[in-house]
């Protein structure tokens, strides 16, 4: 054995991958069209009322989700063990 996984165990883990990159993409999209919640003039932050302030937030916490999505689903390219 050359310590490599057994096929069925690569495909859970890459199953399970795709399961997490999945949540993460879903997490800003749910938090943002679910307007009700977030549609309210308080609390303030510099004046801002917390419906501006909040969409706000979500714009690097989008990027910071896409990115980790990302780094999940990127594949690597395979190593030569010669």
């Amino acid at each position: 054995m050359t310590g490599e996984k057994p096929p069925h165990a690569a495909g859970r883990t890459g199953a399970t991958r795709r399961i997490a990159a999945g949540a993460l993409l879903a997490a800003p999209v749910t938090a943002l069209l679910w307007v009700p919640w977030y549609a309210r003039r308080g609390p303030e932050l510099a004046g801002v009322p917390f419906f501006y302030w909040y969409q706000l937030a979500w714009v690097p916490g989008c990027a910071i989700a896409m990115f980790c999505a990302h780094l999940l689903l990127r594949r690597r390219p395979d190593r030569d063990h010669s």
